[in-house]
């Protein structure tokens, strides 16, 4: 199914503006590739900024997206984690701050955990899978940059995320759109029923 979207804008950031619509939230490190691929899912260049420095968002940044002939929806940026470059503590202050908007939200309908499909999970994202397992929201894995490997390294890679994660991955490219109707069909898909 292909949607279609009228509207997205960015709504507020977290604990601000953060009740009312259903919320998907994309998680990942730093580097990941988080920004492009959600300025890819809506369609827009620069909805959420992308800078060149990794670990630059520091907020849970929520963006409203209003649909065609579908309710409307936030999809959730939340901070990155694991740069080598950041401070300890503020790595633990973004880890604090992702484990509160996840902790009884109760409009968290996804997590969207993306993984570079060249490196393996790490503490964190097995953290993440972790702390999902008890709220009501679904995990998705979402193995990015797949435009960066070869067909070869990428049927050898799937199997071992899937491995790792206990979960199926998506495979995206914010560079060439590849997962995009996929990740919108699971979205779609998790919106509560009217």
């Amino acid at each position: 199914m292909r949607v279609k979207i009228r509207n997205a804008s960015f709504a507020g950031v977290f604990p601000h503006n953060a009740a009312g619509l259903p919320q998907f939230a994309f998680a990942g490190r730093s580097n990941v590739g988080k920004s492009s691929l959600i300025n890819r899912l809506v369609g827009r260049k620069a909805l959420v900024r992308i800078s060149k420095v990794p670990g630059k968002t520091r907020a849970v940044n929520l963006f409203q997206v209003d649909l065609v002939d579908l309710p409307s929806l936030y999809l959730v940026d939340l901070p990155g984690y694991g740069y080598a470059k950041a401070p300890k503590s503020i790595s633990r202050g973004w880890q604090d701050l992702i484990g509160k908007f996840l902790d009884h939200n109760r409009d968290l309908r996804l997590l969207v955990l993306l993984v570079d499909i060249r490196r393996d999970l790490g503490e964190e994202e097995h953290m993440l899978i972790d702390l999902m397992e008890g709220s009501g929201a679904q995990v998705v894995l979402a193995a990015t940059k797949t435009d960066k490997v070869s067909f070869g390294q990428r049927m050898k890679r799937a199997p071992e995320l899937s491995r790792q994660s206990g979960l199926q991955p998506v495979m995206t490219s914010a560079t060439s759109g590849e997962g995009m109707d996929g990740l919108w069909s699971l979205i779609l898909k998790a919106l509560p029923e009217k």
